[in-house]
Parts: structure tokens; C-alpha cells; sequence
């Protein structure tokens, strides 16, 4: 009996294709989104995706946040274009062009930051101050940085603004300008954010401003050569945030009732400081040492401060009291201390001294630059001091920057983590982390990094006991033949950053 034959092969079905998803370009998103994206590059940048296609061509004319400088329109990286006449015409050209070709409309913020224009350049600033107006512009930022020695300073327009047209500001920086028009000044309704930095302002002109600006909320104050008084206790004022910097002539700051935070860089005045303060930032050029204006300047009484944040030159050693302050209310105490010229008059372990004046302090942080001529630490340099114990139960978060391993950071370091009940993390930083560099770093300074992060990782991880100690690794290649200010200056990083980028 034959078999009986099948079909030699059964048809296959053949296979249903998988449909491949569109892949999802950037151009597909929606224009708002990319105007958003584009807004957050620098303006070069985002004028140059008009050449990627036809869409992207005036994506970046609705740009919200235009930001114009000397490195975001006219330098180059490795043109060693200086600031010169040239330059400024660039610059002013290029910023009348990308001005010309926006759309005018949802201007978030509108910076100008150059130098040096002055007032021949009235007519360019002028008509981009009325782009700010018409785009009802929120963040108005003029800054030409330092007046020009024998040129009149830009006078800013204030006879452009009416109460309407100044409605729409919300924030305004003016650096380098003159206010000579200030009688013509209207309501700023909405205004809530201004800093006045090297601007030419007398006491009565700043008090007129002030009036002028009732929801006011942050106002700051940098280098205003005429100001001998300030007063910010106007009844329709609700200043929250006072900053005053570097007024030569200042005499006495008048402080309302509802301040939250005060930040003051100059000589040492009398403050008579609200209770309401929460947060408080010194630096006093004629104090030299932060420990001495604690002990003998600052009041203990001030119930609802925080935050305290402390600069110093430590030139001199402060006298320890023989009772401890008691600083009640002190959550995070910031110190930036600069040792750089210590000799043998000020002593870092002196600090340990804080533990007994803050009792309730959750964080504690240490910034140092010192004095590179001293070594780090070995045991030919002798014992290493103790200091009675003084146990805190609070302290959670300690950091210490610029711990170049030498003998009293050491010995503070350890004090605090041996008297800290519950410290959670103490972090040793060997690079300095300052706001400002004073004096001279050398190529071979950078080795003391290397030395910091040596003796921490020997002394310190051999002296936790709850693990909480975390060192910044520092290798000596990273350090050998680097520019120190390359590795902690906060504007030559900024600007190798920029560079890169």
C-alpha cells in the first residue's frame, strides 16, 4: 500500500513584517519646546541652528533669555581678539543684527554685559533698551562692568518707562550707569529684584528709587562711590534680602524689621541686625579673624539666624574666652578663611573652639587657603595636639576644603571627628574652595594638594571609627606642572569651561 503523499512542503505564512517606529527627530517636537531648548544655549550657538534646515531657520528668533558679553559674540578661542575699538563695534553691530532678526516676543531676560561702553554709545543702548520695553522683558541686565576714565558714563532712559511699560520688569541690573534722570523716574510696579553695582548714586536718589519700587524684595549695592547712608526702612518696602558690597564712604545701614538675609563686604560698621534674620553673610576688611568678630562683635541673641557665613583674612589670633558663647539658634556656620600669609600669629585649631560656642549646629564647613611655605605634616614635626573633649551631639555634615595636610588642620580635623556623637559625613577637600584669590600661587603649589590628600588618607581614615570620612583623591600627575588658579579659581575655571565648550 503506497503512502500517501502530502504536499513536499507546507506554505509557510510568511512572517508579518515588524513595523518599524519613526524614529523621533528633535525637529519633532513642538515649537515651544524647542524654543525653550534653544533658549538655553549661549546666543552664538543658537543662531547657528538656523543652518541646520528650513524649520530650524527662525527657531532661534523666539529666544527668551539673550544673553550679549565679549565671549558669547565677539572672542574666539585662540584668536587672542583683544577688547579693543574693534571689538566694541563688533559687538554692537552684532548685537543690533540678532536684536533686528528676533521675533521681539516672549523675552524672558535681556543682558548686556560689556566693557567698555559709555554714554557715546547712547544711541545702540537706547534702542536695545526699547527692544526690552516692547518685548515686555521680565530681567533687564545693562552691566559695562567699570566706568571709563574720562568718559561719561551711559545714562539710563527713564523717560522711556511709564507706569505701564514698567510693569513688566521684574528684575534689574545696572553696572556702570549713570542715573542722572533718576527725577524723571515712574513706578516700577512689579519690580521685586535691583542691584546697582559702580553706579553714581546719592543717598536721596537711592531713597527715591527705593520708593519707587514698592513690591521690592532683593536689593544689592556694589561699589557706589557717593552712598554714606542707606535706609531700607521705608513702610512699603518688604525687603528680604539686603547685599552691600565695597561703598567706600558708607557710614550706617538702617535695616527694617523683616530682613531674612544680609550679605555685607566692607569695613566693620555698627549693625543694629533685626531678630528676623535667618541668614547672615561678613566679610569685614579691617577684621582679621573670623573667630574674634564671633566672640566679640556678634550678637547671641539673634533668635531665628540660621545661617552664618563668615571672610576673613586670619592675620591675628583671637583671645578665647574663659566661658563658652552660646549661639543658640545656629543651624550652618560657613567659614572662608584665607591663612595665606599665617606666619605664627593665627592658629587653625583655634576653630575647635566653635563646637562650644554653636551647640546646635547641624553643618559646619571650613574653607581655607594657606600659607604654602609651611609642610605637610610628619612626625619629626612632633606630637600632635588635644584638645579637651567637648562632645556635640547636633553636628551632622562637616566639610573642609583647601586641607593642605599641615599639622593644626590636622589636629582640628581630628578633634571635631572624635567629639561629633553623630556625624553622618565629614568631607576633606585638598583644593581650596574660595570666592576670591588672594596673593600669588606658584606652579609647585599644587603639590601641596597632593600632600593634603596624603595625610588625610593616612591620619584621618585611621582615625574613623563610623566610616564617615570621605577624601577627595588628588593624584600627583593631576597637580605636576598645572597652573594652581587653573584648578581652583572659580574664573579661570569658568573660562577653560567656556573654552572647551
Amino acid at each position: 500500500m503506497s503512502k500517501r503523499k502530502g504536499s513536499s512542503k507546507e506554505k509557510q505564512r510568511p512572517l508579518a513584517k515588524k513595523r518599524k517606529r519613526p524614529m523621533l527627530q528633535l525637529s519633532d517636537l513642538p515649537m515651544d519646546i524647542l524654543h525653550s531648548i534653544v533658549s538655553r544655549l549661549p546666543i552664538r550657538q543658537a543662531v547657528r541652528t538656523s543652518i541646520l534646515s528650513n524649520h530650524w531657520k527662525h527657531v532661534w528668533c523666539s529666544c527668551r533669555n539673550l544673553k550679549f558679553s565679549f565671549r558669547s559674540l565677539v572672542y574666539k578661542k585662540g584668536s587672542g581678539i583683544p577688547r579693543s575699538c574693534k571689538s566694541k563695534y563688533d559687538f554692537i553691530q552684532r548685537v543690533d543684527a540678532v536684536l533686528r532678526q528676533h521675533s521681539g516676543a516672549g523675552v524672558e531676560k535681556l543682558e548686556v554685559e560689556f566693557f567698555p561702553l559709555h554714554n557715546e554709545h547712547a544711541e545702540h543702548i537706547d534702542r536695545w533698551v526699547k527692544f526690552a520695553i516692547a518685548s515686555k522683558t521680565k530681567q533687564l541686565i545693562l552691566d559695562f562692568e567699570a566706568q571709563c576714565r574720562g568718559k561719561e558714563p551711559y545714562t539710563f532712559p527713564f523717560q522711556l518707562f511709564d507706569a505701564a511699560t514698567g510693569s513688566h520688569l521684574q528684575s534689574m541690573k545696572l553696572g556702570a550707569i549713570s542715573l542722572k534722570q533718576l527725577a524723571s523716574i515712574k513706578p516700577f510696579l512689579n519690580l521685586k529684584k535691583l542691584e546697582l553695582v559702580d553706579v553714581n548714586i546719592t543717598d536721596d536718589e537711592l531713597k527715591l528709587m527705593l520708593c519707587c519700587c514698592n513690591v521690592l524684595e532683593f536689593i544689592g549695592i556694589s561699589r557706589c562711590k557717593l552712598l554714606t547712608r542707606l535706609h531700607t526702612s521705608h513702610p512699603r518696602n518688604g525687603i528680604k534680602h539686603l547685599q552691600v558690597s565695597q561703598c567706600p564712604l558708607l557710614q550706617e545701614i538702617e535695616l527694617h524689621s523683616g530682613l531674612i538675609t544680609l550679605e555685607y563686604e566692607g569695613p566693620l560698621m555698627p549693625l543694629a541686625l533685626p531678630s528676623t534674620l535667618r541668614n547672615m553673610s561678613i566679610e569685614f576688611s579691617d577684621i582679621f579673624s573670623a573667630l574674634a568678630y564671633v566672640l566679640t562683635e556678634l550678637p547671641s541673641t539673634l533668635r531665628h539666624l540660621e545661617t552664618l557665613t563668615l571672610r576673613s583674612e586670619e592675620l591675628e589670633r583671637a583671645t578665647l574666652p574663659n566661658r563658652a558663647l552660646n549661639f543658640l539658634y545656629i543651624r550652618h556656620l560657613r567659614l572662608e578663611l584665607n591663612y595665606g600669609y599665617l606666619g605664627l600669629k593665627a592658629d587653625v585649631l583655634d576653630l575647635a573652639f566653635l563646637l562650644h560656642a554653636a551647640p546646635v549646629m547641624e553643618k559646619l564647613e571650613i574653607h581655607m587657603l594657606m600659607d604654602t611655605s609651611l609642610q605637610r605634616y610628619r612626625k619629626c614635626h612632633g606630637k600632635l595636639r588635644s584638645l579637651p573633649s567637648c562632645p556635640h551631639s547636633h553636628l551632622k555634615l562637616v566639610e573642609i576644603t583647601g586641607f593642605y595636610g599641615q599639622k593644626a588642620q590636622l589636629e582640628l580635623a581630628q578633634h571635631i571627628l572624635g567629639n561629633s556623637a553623630i556625624l553622618k559625613a565629614m568631607k576633606i577637600d585638598p583644593k581650596p574652595t574660595v570666592t576670591r584669590i588672594d596673593g600669588d600661587l606658584f606652579m609647585k603649589d599644587g603639590l601641596c594638594f597632593f600632600d593634603g590628600y596624603k595625610v588625610a588618607k593616612k591620619y584621618l581614615r585611621k582615625a574613623d571609627h563610623l566610616g564617615v570620612v570621605s577624601v577627595v583623591k588628588v593624584r600627583r600627575r593631576d597637580v605636576e606642572n598645572v597652573n594652581p588658579y587653573h584648578l581652583i579659581d572659580p574664573y579661570w575655571i569658568a573660562a577653560l569651561v567656556e573654552d572647551q565648550s
